[in-house]
């Protein structure tokens, strides 16, 4: 009760972040997307064999779509799936649980960095309402899990370093929790190579290392890298390969049009002018920074498009000046007087796009850099309160009222956007008519008839292991078939044609062996005469998106 009393304001501030976490968890974001399908039923099938779907006995890292991911997800996943079974529920929930543990672990690594209980609790307080965190956090992600371990790690690391007394127990945990974290996903990887050496340089300033920690803590370092490459190695790199900064589609060409562009040019000019590094180096550049910019942090959501919320930036417009402002004081203070501590929120912010600024693919990403949440809502809280100090007594109740109702317009409108809006907002990009689908298709087909079924709209045979809870062991016995063009699966043949039944609406397709199947089109193909549709499957706003269709005998001459 003791610790109740203490900590009302944080505990009002967990309730918050519960609520917008948790509230119609199963149904928003509508549908279930196809790598939350893939982690519900790769822990269906930990749960039911202890192996993945892929027949992997307990793996380290998953292969979804043709990638390896880590692992850690699927198998935080198994108990939930037990509980409360293989539905959109029991996959968000592990994500959704974190986000509000990151409420509180923010607070008390504020408390830790800046000894300031103010800054703290209003830190705490924008991240539980931050649309960005609440995003991702209702949505099975990986990458905030990953960062309550990076967030949990650095505070045990800092907390060790700033004792005068040794207490490596301390180390041994924020060594298990970096481990862990890229157990989770891949970007603490780069991230905390490079976050911590300057935490401990940052500290080194603030003379808190003796001889024997310098020692100690680079000892430290060097087993965290080395483990982190070792657990990355042994994970695979096929996602890496797939959207990594050197797998841009038609880089390699586009450097060699321009080295050949240089014509008789000197050979070693031709290298100095034209190479790997200048020319990838501008692609980084170009998609770190748009991390850094104003739309990304306060207009608009980002990428991927599945992660759009209607009208919303990743944080509220009002906090844009206080970022701002709070990261020059940041600076100014941290260099000027040496309260070098003040440096790394600054530090953590210019490290947390580079995970997302390596690949190219779906850019500026929210999943990817989803380390700068933590980061901008310290600096945004602490420019706060730094404006609210320099504000005379008489004027501050207006400031905290001003700020307080311009914050809660934005978090209103943020609230209508996703609670309301979202449902009806292109709901295809979140594969919403999955469900429906797939009940229709077993009503008309009754699991017999041949279905030949597109793969427009994301509609990916995943779904179809997972609404039908597909026994994984007898999947696993038929050798886990991967889902690809021309996919035959019991009485399902999946194709990339978005139009599996496509003829002139003036004439009879006259091809009797077809008169046999259902289609499911697109719900705009053409289609002959003598087609039938049988049902629709519409989207939470009531758009088409698949037809269900046979073939009627062509009429009589």
């Amino acid at each position: 009760m003791g610790f109740i009393k203490r900590h009302k304001v944080l505990l009002c501030i967990i309730i918050i972040a519960a609520f917008l976490r948790l509230y119609k968890l199963n149904t928003l974001p509508p549908g279930i997307h196809g790598d939350e399908a893939s982690i519900g039923y790769t822990a269906y099938s930990l749960l039911k064999t202890g192996k993945d779907q892929n027949g992997n006995f307990l793996p380290i890292s998953i292969d979804q779509f043709g990638d390896e991911r880590p692992a850690g997800y699927h198998y935080l996943d198994v108990p939930f799936v037990g509980v409360f079974g293989l539905n959109g529920f029991s996959v968000r929930l592990p994500a959704a649980l974190f986000g509000i543990a990151n409420v509180i672990l923010l607070y008390f690594l504020v408390l830790e960095f800046f000894d300031s209980e103010q800054l703290a609790l209003l830190s705490s307080l924008l991240l539980a309402i931050t649309p960005w965190d609440v995003n991702i956090s209702r949505a099975s992600s990986e990458s905030i899990i990953a960062g309550f371990f990076v967030m949990l790690g650095v505070y045990f690391l800092y907390r060790e370093l700033k004792r005068e007394a040794r207490n490596y127990k301390l180390l041994f945990f924020s060594f298990v929790c970096f481990f862990l974290s890229v157990f989770f996903y891949h970007a603490p990887f780069v991230f905390l190579p490079l976050f911590i050496p300057l935490l401990l340089g940052i500290t080194y300033l603030q003379k808190k290392y003796t001889t024997r920690k310098v020692s100690i803590v680079a000892g430290f370092f060097a087993l965290v890298v080395l483990s982190l490459v070792l657990l990355s190695a042994l994970q695979g790199n096929g996602r890496a390969n797939q959207i990594g900064l050197f797998s841009i589609p038609g880089g390699t060409i586009q450097l060699k049009q321009a080295m050949d562009e240089e014509g008789t040019l000197n050979p070693l000019l031709t290298r100095f002018y034209d190479n790997k590094l200048f020319f990838y180096g501008r692609f980084f550049a170009t998609f770190y920074s748009e991390h850094l910019n104003g739309d990304f942090l306060f207009v608009n959501t980002g990428s991927p498009v599945r992660y759009k919320i209607p009208f919303t930036g990743n944080f509220y417009m009002i906090e844009a000046p206080f970022f701002l402002l709070g990261l020059a004081f940041l600076l100014s203070e941290g260099i000027k007087k040496r309260r070098w501590e003040y440096l790394i929120p600054v530090a953590w912010l210019l490290i947390s796009p580079i995970p997302a600024a390596v690949t190219w693919e779906d850019l500026p990403n929210v999943i990817r850099a989803s380390l700068m949440i933590p980061a901008v809502t310290m600096i945004s809280a602490f420019g706060f309160i730094e404006i609210f100090n320099l504000v005379s007594k008489r004027w501050r109740s207006i400031f905290i009222w001003v700020f307080a109702v311009l914050l809660l317009q934005g978090f209103l409108y943020f609230y209508h956007n996703y609670f309301w809006r979202l449902p009806v907002h292109e709901p295809w990009n979140r594969s919403a008519a999955e469900e429906d689908l797939l009940s229709k298709v077993y009503t008309y087909s009754q699991g017999k008839q041949t279905v030949i079924m597109t793969g427009e709209h994301n509609n990916n045979f995943i779904f179809y292991l997972f609404y039908n809870k597909f026994d994984p062991a007898k999947f696993q016995a038929m050798g886990s078939p991967k889902d690809h063009d021309g996919l035959h699966f019991q009485n399902l043949v999946y194709t990339g044609n978005p139009c599996p039944l496509r003829g002139d609406p003036n004439h009879d397709e006259l091809s009797k062996s077809m008169e046999s199947n259902l289609y499911v089109d697109k719900e705009d193909c053409p289609l002959p005469r003598n087609a039938q549709v049988l049902d629709t499957s519409r989207t939470p706003d009531g758009l088409p998106a698949f037809l269900i269709i046979k073939l009627n005998p062509p009429a009589k001459p």
